[in-house]
């Protein structure tokens, strides 16, 4: 029998990523125990799917969080539906609530999120789950190592805007660099377009560089140029780290079928894998960083059980955290605003 429940807010693409990676856990300690969506359509194949009961399918998702006390809420939705839907969770009192990225669209909503958990004791995580790629976390232990010296900056050039793509590189430099407080950012933004992104009006390109404590700062690049993609290229004092993304072929991705697949099988992003080399005086050449590959989200679905039952302190994908990207990337529009370097913390919400 699983040990614990978790249920799904929105039953889309993202959400049966994040289905598989509760389900992907060892010895799978977790089912979930409850759906949601609007989409009466969505909420039937996702559920045949992934064998939740009728019973326990809903098309309103307070409806579901009064009936079904779960362990965990998973919140799969859109970018400007999180904050509502988290702070809803919270008045339940799960466990604890995942939320996919970005936190939030302002400042304002992402603080109301951490404090209605607050209140609540529910533990939050924010859906970045790039760093828990094998390859990236050992990455990281590389760093703190100092095969590359000390960090002076860490570069990010990705296609896509802020809110989706660059938050997961902001997101990836903060875990690099271990967390350090941004003091300021100074950045540019394009929109010459009426480009829409889920919803929102997104940047056509942008520009940011963020100054760290401690002195390392974070150059941002939004369709600007080649770009790095997913991943990024980390300066040290004594070397070079480079971070990088790949996955299987769709010959060996598992399908959604029987279920609509308009952009394909989701399981390709469950098979997505970290890559990673450095580059120093003394390897005479690249060296590939190796450790044995696993599902980055279902090891930060693990994460967020130990955090529970005490074993994790501090967790990779922590509310704050997700904080953290969050006021970097509202500071870099404010800066594009006012035309000036931004200091933090942000005031504006």
């Amino acid at each position: 029998m699983p040990k614990y429940r978790t249920a799904i807010i929105a039953c889309g693409i993202i959400g049966r990523v994040h289905a598989r990676g509760w389900l992907g856990i060892e010895d799978r300690p977790t089912e979930i125990g409850a759906i949601a969506d609007t989409n009466p359509d969505a909420l039937r194949e996702f559920g045949d799917f992934f064998g939740v009961g009728e019973a326990h399918r809903y098309t309103d998702y307070r409806q579901m969080l009064d009936a079904e006390k779960t362990d965990f809420v998973d919140v799969c939705s859109w970018h400007q539906q999180h904050a509502e839907m988290v702070i809803a969770a919270a008045a339940r009192k799960p466990r604890a609530i995942l939320c996919q990225k970005p936190m939030a669209i302002d400042m304002q909503e992402a603080d109301e999120m951490l404090t209605a958990c607050m209140r609540n004791d529910v533990k939050l995580s924010i859906a970045y789950q790039r760093p828990h790629h094998a390859t990236w976390l050992r990455a990281r232990e590389l760093v703190r190592e100092g095969v590359i010296g000390k960090v002076t900056q860490v570069q990010l050039a990705c296609g896509g805007n802020l809110l989706n793509t660059n938050s997961h590189n902001i997101r990836l430099a903060l875990f690099l660099m271990d967390e350090p407080r941004a003091e300021w950012v100074v950045g540019a933004v394009e929109r010459t377009t009426d480009l829409v992104e889920r919803g929102l009006p997104a940047e056509d390109a942008c520009l940011g560089l963020v100054g760290c404590e401690g002195g390392g700062s974070i150059l941002i690049e939004g369709n600007l140029g080649g770009g790095l993609g997913q991943g990024c290229r980390v300066i040290g004092t004594e070397g070079i780290m480079e971070l990088s993304t790949g996955r299987l072929p769709d010959s060996e991705v598992p399908s959604d079928a029987p279920m609509y697949m308009p952009e394909g099988p989701s399981a390709r992003y469950n098979c997505e894998f970290g890559t990673a080399r450095y580059l120093n005086v003394a390897t005479e050449g690249w060296q590939r960083v190796e450790a044995p590959v696993h599902d980055c989200w279902a090891h930060q679905a693990q994460e967020a059980i130990d955090w529970i039952e005490g074993r994790v302190e501090t967790p990779i994908s922590s509310g704050e955290r997700g904080r953290a990207v969050q006021e970097v990337m509202m500071a870099l529009f404010e800066s594009a605003r006012k035309r000036q370097r931004i200091n933090l913390p942000l005031k504006t919400r």
